[in-house]
Order: C-alpha cells, then sequence, then structure tokens
C-alpha cells in the first residue's frame, strides 16, 4: 500500500515538473531577415553620395542579417521584461552559418525604454538567443525601436538607423504560394529557441555608421517571422 502511495506521489511530481519546464519564463516574436551580395547597394541620398571603390568592393561582398526579438511577457536575470525589443544586425564577408562566413561584426540595440538594469537584462538574453552572432559586438546602442502592424504587414524601423518591412500570411491564402513557393519549409532561424515559417521581405535597409557595409535593398534573400520562448 505505502509503496502504491509513493509511486503515485513521484508521479505527481514528474507531471508537475514537466508542466513547469514547459511553461516559458519568458517569450515573445521573431523576426529575421537575410540579404547577400545579390542585393547589395549603398543608401544614395543627402549624407551619402558616392561610394568610393573600396567601400564598393566591401559592399558587393557582404552578407548581413536583421534580428529582431519583441518580448511579450517574461523575465531575465530577475527583470521583467514585458514589451520590450531587442535588434541585432550581423556583417559577415561570406555567407552566414557556412564555411565561407568569415569574421563577424554585430550592432545591437536595446530599447530605449529600459532601465541600466533591464538593458543589462536584454544583452544578456540576446547573447543566449543568438551566442554565435554576438561574439563580435561594435556597438551596444539604446533605442527607440518602433514596430507597426497591420494585417499581415508588419514594419520595424529605428530613425536614422534601419528599416524592415515584411508581409506575413495565412497558410490557406494564395498569398501561401507565393511566399513559400514549392518548398513551404522554413529556412533555420540565425536564433535559438525559435519557430518560424517564412514571409515575403518587402524592404530592409541600413544606414548607420557602426558597420562596413550599407545597404538598401527592394527585397530579402530570407526573410522569417514566428516565436521564441525558453
Amino acid at each position: 500500500m505505502y509503496r502504491n502511495i509513493f509511486t503515485c506521489l513521484a508521479l505527481c511530481t514528474l507531471c508537475t515538473a514537466s508542466q513547469l519546464h514547459a511553461e516559458p519564463i519568458i517569450y515573445g516574436s521573431y523576426l529575421e531577415v537575410q540579404a547577400d551580395s545579390r542585393t547589395a547597394g549603398l543608401p544614395r541620398g543627402p549624407g551619402f553620395g558616392l561610394p568610393s571603390k573600396a567601400s564598393a568592393n566591401r559592399t558587393a561582398g557582404a552578407h548581413r542579417a536583421i534580428l529582431f526579438w519583441e518580448i511579450v511577457k517574461g523575465s531575465w536575470n530577475g527583470q521583467e521584461l514585458d514589451s520590450l525589443k531587442i535588434v541585432t544586425v550581423v556583417e559577415s564577408s561570406g555567407p552566414l552559418r557556412s564555411p565561407q562566413e568569415g569574421k563577424l561584426r554585430t550592432v545591437i540595440y536595446l530599447d530605449e525604454k529600459a532601465s541600466e538594469e533591464k538593458a543589462q537584462a536584454l544583452l544578456d538574453l540576446a547573447r543566449e538567443l543568438a551566442p554565435r552572432y554576438l561574439k563580435k559586438l561594435v556597438r551596444i546602442r539604446k533605442a527607440p525601436i518602433e514596430v507597426t502592424r497591420k494585417d499581415h504587414d508588419l514594419k520595424l524601423a529605428i530613425r536614422n538607423h534601419l528599416e524592415v518591412h515584411i508581409e506575413t500570411h495565412k497558410h490557406e491564402s494564395d498569398i501561401c504560394e507565393s511566399i513559400c513557393g514549392k518548398d513551404p519549409q522554413p529556412g533555420r532561424p540565425l536564433s535559438l529557441h525559435v519557430k518560424s515559417e517564412k514571409a515575403l521581405g518587402r524592404k530592409n535597409l541600413y544606414r548607420a555608421e557602426d558597420l562596413q557595409v550599407r545597404w538598401t535593398s527592394p527585397k530579402a534573400q530570407s526573410c522569417l517571422s514566428g516565436q521564441f520562448g525558453l
């Protein structure tokens, strides 16, 4: 009899532990865009002028990605991070996550609404989510990260630094075929702890001075949207 009681208690404990482990301590939405040299180009306009030959060569061989996490709810390092945002811009000389990837350079933007303690927690969270791409940080900035959503359109912007416009979709709609094509399986995201699907990249640009490359592209080579949780 006592053996049965202990067995039941052990099973209940295991079930409770499993439920606690399954529930994320922090979660939110994720966006990723990648573009390679086929869509590279320096922005032209006030403040940029014509690129030098050296700049043009650097840009022509550059590969880059923008990673965005928006925390819906949760805490990290004892700090509540609800509604705060992180943007990471990565530059490499070769295709990301390939033997030709080469050196990585990264700029990270932390939500300007975060206190110093919360900003440090955001930075540590980003290092947990994308450890490979935050090893070589060129600059850490606090910035006004703006996100607007309307139907299936999502726009991400940091004034005078970057802009991303994507279109998500419902799988039962006609748009699914145009986005997913014949292969509905998304590529593996650069971030860990992410579930994502393909999206349609309408526009992406980076125009700040922190990285060696600046660009504006009407489309992305790879675009993913989804959720993260850990």
